[in-house]
């Protein structure tokens, strides 16, 4: 069978003709743009004056020719142009028939309809072509171009930022640098003159070397000699040769005599307890002590270290002790010289070694706990850390026990029984000064140390437990000696003002404002205690507390105000000072009023941190005041 191509008509443009069959995967466009345009050489002449920056003026002319394009163009887009006859058939050569013949797939017949197509060849024309972008080859011919060069004007140009080109002609630029020049002297406004050997003026030229005096305010001080006033002795011109000055004494407790006097009777133990009647009772007990507004404070700061057992003499290369209301003995760390670690080890029987420390001349028993050493090249150092005397009361010092009573007791002698092993005091004695009350028999058991149990017993009153100083007794002192809003009926234990304090801090702390407090006992013989602040509604009650010995009002009374006292806004003052004689150390449990110059607070001691770094002493207290009072 024949495969024979029938075309119906002639191609449009005539050859080449190219046959395409089937349809294009995707349509191709194709654009060629061929020539020349050459350009005259581009040249400018003229003259250029610059009068000031940043304007410029240039004027001059530019010849240019006509500028004009000449070339062809041809324009294939390879777009297939549909036929204006389609006959689709099976590869076969078609039949004559007269009659009419019905195809599926029938040619579209010729009509005038105007057709577009988006490739369309483009027709040859006269016009001129410009391209956007295309960079102008050079040619001979003249074209002309979107962008064409101006043509040659006679009036001048102007360029904004035009740098202006060196020329023979006189320029005068405000920050330019002079160039020499032979006629005469150049000045510049801020331009640095280059030396000449004639005359050149400058505005800022270099100073002359001149001879001028010269004072200040603060000069040298002058060696004065000036006497100087000290705790132990009067200052003075050392004597020739060598002499020694033995301090004078401190006033004894007792002069000496042969007759005792004693206080009361004994009760527990044969231990004879002399009283000091020839001093005034110390702060805490009614005394106000008033530090006065002065100049200057002088004070003369010493730390020293003694081991009680054998007398030996630590020193102590820095020092530091606390106290707060919530712990019951001193914390305090010490760094030694590497010499004295054998003094303060444990003694051959596992006992801690007991220290003497006397700040400002006011002595505190330590108890040393485990030592640390640290060796460095040409320097050992022994970092020692432990408590006050009173650690022995609790481990591993002492051991845990099962405190009872079967018959009826205060709480007073509660913590005395604490005070005991076996019925056998133990040398300590309880300094109470809170409100008793009575505990039926069977009440009260407890199993641990002997410090413990007298916690325990404080904490049912809400008080605190303060060692004291040197002798073997514990205090009992309320946690509020009243409630903050009648502070100001009380006496203040010192008054001091703010010329004595190096540092203030205050912080501010809010809490809870409850003014109703339940305190309940647990035990068959306790009382259910009810306490409202005065004036309040009583709507903001307090969480519930409980302890066995909530056996009386009195207990429950104290309990509620110490519940009631620590709530509201309050400000808690941080006062660093020295150590003064007037003083000491404020302990805590103080009631102190201190002038601040902005306001005046009222408020308790609540801890106290000493810290010594020779020659500096000071004591940092944190006192808690009541903001709305």
């Amino acid at each position: 069978m024949a495969e024979d191509l029938i075309f119906r008509k002639l191609p449009l443009d005539g050859p080449p003709n190219i046959l395409v069959f089937g349809e294009p995967d995707e349509t191709a466009s194709a654009v060629y743009a061929l020539g020349r345009i050459p350009l005259p050489a581009f040249m400018v002449s003229g003259a250029a004056v610059v009068t000031m920056p940043p304007y410029a003026t240039a004027g001059g002319s530019v010849p240019l020719p006509a500028f004009m394009v000449s070339g062809a163009a041809r324009y294939d887009s390879a777009t297939q142009r549909p036929l204006v006859g389609k006959v689709s058939s099976g590869w076969q050569v078609a039949d004559t028939a007269s009659v009419g013949a019905v195809a599926r797939h029938q040619g579209a017949a010729r009509a005038n309809a105007g057709r577009v197509s988006r490739w369309q060849r483009a027709e040859l024309r006269a016009s001129g072509a410009a391209p956007v972008w295309q960079e102008a080859g050079r040619a001979r011919n003249q074209v002309a171009a979107r962008h064409q060069a101006a043509g040659s004007v006679s009036t001048s140009a102007g360029l904004r930022w035009q740098e202006a080109g060196r020329a023979r002609n006189a320029a005068w630029v405000r920050w330019q640098a002079a160039q020499q020049l032979a006629p005469a002297a150049l000045a510049v406004r801020y331009q640095e003159a280059e030396r000449l050997r004639r005359a050149v003026h400058s505005g800022w030229q270099e100073a002359a070397n001149l001879a001028h005096g010269h004072s200040e305010g603060f000069g040298v001080a002058q060696l004065i000699e000036r006497g100087w006033l000290v705790r132990w002795q009067a200052a003075m011109a050392p004597l020739p040769g060598r002499s020694v000055l033995v301090p004078p004494a401190g006033d004894p407790c007792y002069v000496p005599s042969t007759e005792l006097v004693f206080r009361e009777p004994q009760k527990h133990a044969t231990t004879l307890i002399f009283f000091c009647e020839r001093h005034a009772p110390p702060p805490g007990t009614g005394q106000t002590v008033v530090v006065p507004v002065l100049e200057v404070y002088s004070v003369e700061n010493s730390i020293a270290l003694t081991r009680v057992e054998g007398g030996e003499v630590i020193e102590a290369r820095g020092f530091s002790m606390s106290l707060d209301a919530d712990s019951w003995t001193w914390q305090w760390s010490a760094t030694l010289p590497g010499s004295a670690l054998p003094l303060v080890q444990e003694d051959g029987n596992g006992d801690p070694a007991e220290l003497l420390a006397m700040v400002n001349g006011v002595p505190y028993r330590l108890v040393a706990d485990l030592p640390a050493r640290d060796r460095r090249f040409a320097r050992a150092d022994v970092r020692v850390r432990g408590k006050g005397r009173a650690a022995l009361l609790d481990k591993p010092f002492a051991p845990e026990q099962n405190f009872a009573s079967a018959s009826g007791r205060t709480a007073a002698q509660l913590m005395a029984l604490a005070m005991t092993i076996n019925g056998v005091n133990n040398g300590w004695a309880i300094d109470y000064r809170i409100g008793d009350w009575f505990v039926p028999g069977g009440t009260w058991a407890f199993q641990g140390t002997p410090i413990a149990a007298v916690l325990d017993i404080a904490t049912a009153a809400g008080a605190i437990v303060q060692p004291h100083n040197t002798e073997p007794t514990l205090r009992i002192l309320p946690r509020y000696p009243a409630a903050p809003w009648m502070w100001h009926t009380l006496t203040p234990d010192y008054v001091l003002p703010a010329d004595v304090v190096s540092v203030e801090g205050i912080e501010w702390v809010r809490r809870a404002a409850y003014n109703r407090a339940f305190v309940y006992g647990t035990t068959s013989d306790g009382v259910r205690g009810d306490l409202t602040r005065s004036g309040t509604a009583g709507d903001y009650a307090a969480p519930m507390v409980t302890h066995p010995l909530m056996t009386h009002g009195d207990a429950a009374m104290q309990r509620g105000l110490a519940v009631l006292s620590d709530t509201g806004r309050q400000a808690h003052v941080s006062l660093r000072m020295s150590v003064l004689q007037d003083t000491g150390l404020i302990l805590p449990g103080s009631l102190v009023r201190y002038d601040g110059g902005d306001a005046l607070r009222l408020g308790l001691v609540r801890s106290i941190a000493l810290d010594e770094a020779w020659p500096t002493l000071r004591q940092t207290l944190t006192v808690e005041t009541h903001v709305e009072v």
